[in-house]
């Protein structure tokens, strides 16, 4: 087998490998309202929204409370009708867009990273692949081959980066999105490279099939755009093939428009800047809190940071953490509950935007050193995620840092020292530990949120009064399927001996008049200890900086706590 085929194998093994564990991972977070789609599309398949769903507090119309589109439910659905519904089936099916994210990641390393002068570079350790020879050089093995293994260092760093990690363990379009984008520019610069159409159609199919997926894959376009114009200028005419992901866009809008009454791309846009004005930042604390997640969500290349660097820069180094210390301690607002722990919150913030600050000038740096479409392409991904993320989500989140992970992934292999790889090795060892720790914190607050669910279940199913609850996530999925109530803020008519059920580590919580309900019983439940991604108290907030300005903190984690209440 060739080295490049073997180095694919073992990708998709590893990546396989390392998610099979959190198979059985409950539905949490945004994970319902994928499933809610993909269930009406199995009913009504030209209908993807046409419903309400309490997301916020009152019922809504889906298609302004699902703000993605329907390709990724679509995929669910047709999953689903064949092999069911449960937690096994439908993470086992999007195994595959993982392998084919980590793949893409490690074909466009072997791109980018071709011109790279290899002379220097010695063997690598047989920890990166099989014992198989090279034909024709039975001593030389395909991990021997830098041309082989640096690109495979890259998609390992993509695959245990944090952000793509956790995300993998959901049902949401994140990684399905990536694998989308990451082939669609392999696609495009080998058509252009191989003068080949059909390949430049394929990548159009592909980015339009990445927007449809989640609306972030229109970025494509214009990165494409660069890149072919800074590779060869008489590749101009080629952007014309442009026009089949832009018609796609705009026939979405025109049949959203004409059912459901709203263009939904450019809905999207406008939901964005509402609900950022509701959550409105500080710049300086958006910066902030921007670079902390990049460093955060993508922290698996901090263990690449070469040691000599640490020690020649360690004044400066500390300097610059102190520096970052006080920006978000002055800066970056704190919620009344983080007082408790406080200093560790900026110590960590610090700690994550140092790396960010780090990935962010090693692109530029990059960009400035070789100065050729492949650094451009690279630099302009990486700081236009950012941007991105800062300024035009409504909140920062791992989901929109993790489009760039594979740039961040393949220029650290780009400008990493390959003279000694052995140490990479046991780089990318501690990198796969903190990303399995994580996602293991991730799968405890999601198993935890199903098993007080059936608590709730044997206790309450069976009662006379209505069964109320606030929150939502994977809390109101479980929830709803044995007959419990959103609370209904606007129009929620409730009577003695209702119950209302309450978790405390979630969102959308109003807090009721004591004199209207009898004392509060408390369940807790041990959490994943010292990580966490989303955990109150502990300025984790991977899935929103509302909840937090830090992607994942090592702290201490409380219990998770849910409240019942029994109203008089």
């Amino acid at each position: 087998m060739e080295p490049s085929r073997k180095a694919q194998l073992s990708l998709a093994l590893i990546t396989l490998a390392g998610l099979a564990p959190f198979l059985n991972k409950q539905f949490n977070i945004d994970d319902p309202l994928f499933l809610w789609t993909a269930q009406q599309i199995a009913a009504h398949p030209l209908d993807p929204f046409g419903f309400s769903v309490n997301w916020t507090g009152a019922p809504e119309p889906m298609w302004h409370a699902m703000q993605n589109p329907p390709l990724c439910s679509c995929f669910i659905a047709s999953v689903a009708s064949v092999f069911g519904w449960s937690e096994v089936i439908l993470h086992a099916a999007f195994l595959p867009w993982a392998v084919a994210a980590v793949l893409g990641t490690f074909t466009l390393g072997q791109r980018f990273c071709r011109k790279l002068d290899f002379q220097s570079v010695r063997p690598a350790p047989k920890a990166f692949g099989a014992a198989e020879s090279i034909p024709g050089n039975p001593s030389v093995r395909w991990h021997d081959r830098p041309k082989v293994y640096v690109p495979f260092a890259a998609a390992l760093l993509t695959l245990f980066a944090p952000a793509f990690f956790v995300s993998a363990t959901s049902v949401m379009c994140d990684v399905m999105l990536l694998a989308f984008y990451v082939w669609s520019m392999e696609l495009w610069i080998r058509g252009l490279d191989q003068k080949r159409w059909w390949l430049l159609a394929l990548a159009m199919l592909f980015v339009s099939a990445a927007v449809l997926t989640k609306y972030f894959g229109i970025t494509l376009l214009p990165l494409l755009a660069v890149y072919t114009l800074a590779h060869d200028r008489r590749c101009w005419a080629q952007l014309l093939w442009f026009c089949f992901p832009i018609v796609a866009v705009a026939l979405y809008d025109f049949l959203s428009q004409a059912q459901y009454g709203h263009a939904l791309f450019v809905s999207a846009a406008n939901y964005s800047r509402e609900v950022a004005a509701k959550y409105k930042v500080p710049l300086p604390a958006q910066i902030f809190t921007g670079l902390a997640f990049v460093g955060g969500c993508i922290f698996s290349v901090a263990f690449f940071v070469p040691i000599r660097w640490c020690r020649f820069l360690i004044d400066a180094a500390i300097l610059l953490f102190l520096a970052l210390v006080a920006a978000f301690y002055f800066f970056v607002p704190r919620q009344s509950h983080y007082q408790v722990n406080n200093a560790l919150i900026c110590a960590e913030g610090a700690a994550f935007a140092a790396a960010g600050l780090g990935i962010l000038a090693l692109a530029l740096i990059d960009l400035w050193r070789k100065r050729d479409a492949d650094s451009l392409h690279l630099c302009l991904w990486v700081i236009g995620t950012f941007l991105f993320s800062i300024f035009f989500n409504w909140s920062i989140t791992a989901r929109t840092i993790l489009p760039m992970v594979p740039a961040v992934a393949i220029l650290f292999a780009r400008n990493f020292n390959w003279g000694r790889p052995s140490s990479a090795h046991w780089r990318l060892i501690a990198a796969a530990g903190l990303s399995l720790l994580l996602a293991a914190s991730d799968f405890r607050e999601a198993q935890v949120v199903r098993k007080v669910t059936e608590v709730f279940r044997e206790r309450f199913a069976a009662e006379l009064g209505t069964v109320w609850f606030q929150s939502h996530w994977g809390f109101q999925y479980y929830l709803q399927q044995w007959g419990a109530r959103p609370l209904n803020l606007a129009r929620s008519e409730i009577y003695s001996g209702d119950v209302m059920l309450i978790p405390a580590n979630n969102t959308g919580v109003v807090p009721l008049s004591s004199d209207r309900i009898f004392p509060i019983e408390e369940l807790t439940f041990p959490s994943f200890p010292f990580f966490t991604t989303h955990a109150a108290d502990t300025g984790a907030g991977f899935y929103s900086s509302v909840h937090g300005p830090l992607p994942w903190a090592v702290d201490y984690v409380p219990p998770a706590k849910y409240y019942m209440a029994r109203f008089r």
